[in-house]
């Protein structure tokens, strides 16, 4: 994105008319990121003095902003992809009963409304999750999540030993009042890849890959396998020795929806998964 300067202008006025939907404390936080140059070297003061026909350019990468209460993974001027702590909920509830949400903190912390959800992970799943800046960035990411291209995997451990390596778990979901989700004919296709990464005595260690991304997908799909999510006392878990249920949102990869180039953003395995005996190699998500 550039501005070029019909006139002497100063630069945070010269941002304010590419960003009219952002604070100027935010613009202010750019600049001081580093994440503009006047042809081609880089500022960070907001009263310099654009020279007619000088061009103000964004970067297209920098150095994601520090959020208290959020890890940033990635950002740009289109996205921003966080590492969502366990326990908090992505988006609000419908019934507002909690006002502390990943949403909320991003849009508190860079001071605009314009930043949406175009997925989500349940309170209780921790890992990665992406965000939108912007309308059509909003509209082109939705895009991609409903003719699924992008690439999403999980790690769980589940109860017991899954006979199976791999294979495929497909049927039909749909929220009840309770707002727990059931298979039914009536529900929505739901797709979960699997494959075992390890067993123990007790428990199996799955990569999860969803095709589709419907609400309670993994648990529901584990619980019908007879398998259920570790600590998931909704969906057939019969104990809960993390205190915490055990699925995470381990990698996420797109086409950047504006600059085309491959996008992958990854969040470690929380220690306390380890220390049940979880395992994540690059060469296991190869």
């Amino acid at each position: 994105m550039k501005f070029t300067a019909p006139a002497q202008v100063k630069v945070l006025d010269a941002l304010r008319q590419l960003f009219p939907d952002s604070s100027r404390r935010t613009l202010q936080n750019w600049l001081a990121g580093g994440r503009f140059s006047i042809d081609g070297k880089t500022i960070r003061h907001e009263n310099i003095l654009l020279e007619e026909g000088q061009t103000l350019s964004t970067l297209e990468h920098f150095r994601p902003q520090k959020i208290s209460g959020l890890k940033i993974i990635f950002e740009d001027r289109y996205l921003i992809a966080i590492d969502k702590p366990v326990g908090l909920l992505s988006v609000p509830l419908d019934d507002s009963s909690s006002k502390r949400h990943a949403l909320g903190l991003l849009r508190l912390h860079y001071m605009t409304d314009q930043i949406y959800a175009v997925h989500r992970i349940d309170r209780e799943t921790s890992g990665a999750l992406l965000f939108a800046r912007g309308k059509e960035s909003e509209e082109r990411l939705k895009d991609l999540f409903e003719k699924h291209d992008l690439k999403r995997e999980y790690l769980a451990i589940v109860e017991g030993r899954m006979a199976q390596d791999k294979g495929t778990w497909e049927s039909n979901l749909i929220e009840l009042p309770n707002l727990s989700v059931v298979e039914s004919p009536e529900g929505k296709t739901a797709i979960t890849h699997y494959e075992v990464l390890r067993r123990s005595p007790k428990y199996t260690y799955l990569r999860l890959i969803l095709e589709t991304g419907r609400k309670h997908q993994i648990r529901v799909h584990c619980q019908s396998a007879g398998h259920p999510v570790v600590g998931d006392m909704r969906y057939g878990s019969t104990h809960n020795p993390m205190e915490r249920l055990c699925l995470h949102a381990r990698f996420l990869s797109l086409v950047h929806p504006f600059t085309k180039k491959p996008l992958s953003f990854s969040s470690p395995l929380p220690k306390i998964f380890q220390v049940l005996g979880g395992q994540w190699s690059d060469r296991e998500r190869a």
